[in-house]
């Protein structure tokens, strides 16, 4: 029932959350008119009028939002998102949502040697490397874990705020591997945290790396080898035929590249994040300094 009180209520939602509601509400009408078309074949379902169902219910839906919550120009930021979408979407999430959430309001969990965040953003081999103790045992870290995390075979899970449920990924008895939700965004190339346990005089000993997986890492370069293979070949092609074809060669390239940002752009801080969430969650101290990691 939170789930769905949450696509026309957006208190206690990320950002992420909000926008991903109003790209809902904007594209979900026009989809449920797409269908009813191919499948009854009717005139009506091609009205022109009929696509102005998305935003006035988008508009409808942040105004409701706005003045429950207070506040100030509930109209304007109707209008604005319902005539103006992904930007005008965008800004409403960042004037409805705070900042930040509590997993990033504690000054003294911060990572200690992380890397600058143009590295984080461009080099998928930008990596922390941390030691964690917990006074639980590996079962219970496991438990608390996975708890906090969405499962493909929990489907009640998929529907849980990212308040509940923060993280995706796989938990095991002896580690795990996970990382941040970000609504409408595939996982490829997020920042992931993984770690192993090891038994230490009644505490368990989390040896946590944070930075891309390693299946991300060689998609990368796979990638990056495709584009450059793609790039040559047209441009021998444009010197040999006298044609101007580099364009196609540079084309993959530039799409790559926006598309490598923009998902390490979603993921920039999710290092710190990941941090903080694993020692609250498993009640860890940083004990890099006396175990170094391996």
């Amino acid at each position: 029932m939170a789930f769905l009180r949450s696509a026309v209520s957006f208190d206690g939602l990320t950002r992420g959350e909000i926008f991903s509601r109003l790209f809902f509400w904007w594209f979900g009408p026009g989809f449920v008119q797409t269908f009813l078309w191919i499948w009854f074949h009717q005139g009506i379902f091609r009205e022109p009028l009929l696509s102005w169902i998305g935003p006035l219910l988008t508009a409808v839906v942040v105004w409701r939002d706005a003045t429950r919550a207070r506040l100030a120009n509930s109209l304007v930021l109707a209008a604005v998102a319902g005539v103006i979408p992904i930007l005008g979407w965008l800004y409403y999430a960042s004037v409805r949502a705070p900042r930040t959430v509590s997993l990033d309001s504690d000054a003294g969990l911060a990572l200690s040697d992380r890397p600058g965040a143009l590295r984080r953003l461009l080099d998928p081999f930008a990596n922390e490397r941390v030691a964690l103790s917990s006074p639980l045992s590996a079962s219970e870290c496991s438990d608390r874990l996975r708890r906090s995390k969405i499962s493909l075979l929990a489907p009640s899970s998929w529907f849980s705020l990212a308040a509940k449920r923060p993280v995706h990924g796989r938990v095991s008895a002896d580690g795990f591997a996970l990382k941040r939700r970000h609504p409408l965004t595939r996982e490829s190339l997020i920042t992931q945290a993984s770690g192993r346990y090891e038994e230490r005089g009644g505490a368990t000993l989390i040896r946590v790396r944070i930075g891309v997986s390693l299946f991300d890492r060689v998609s990368t370069l796979v990638m990056l080898g495709l584009v450059a293979l793609l790039t040559v070949t047209f441009a021998a092609g444009s010197s040999t035929s006298g044609e101007d074809r580099w364009m196609f060669g540079v084309f993959p390239a530039l799409i790559f590249a926006f598309v490598y940002v923009v998902v390490r752009l979603i993921s920039l801080d999710d290092d710190a994040f990941l941090y903080r969430f694993l020692r609250q969650t498993l009640e860890a101290v940083d004990v890099t300094e006396r175990e170094p990691p391996s």
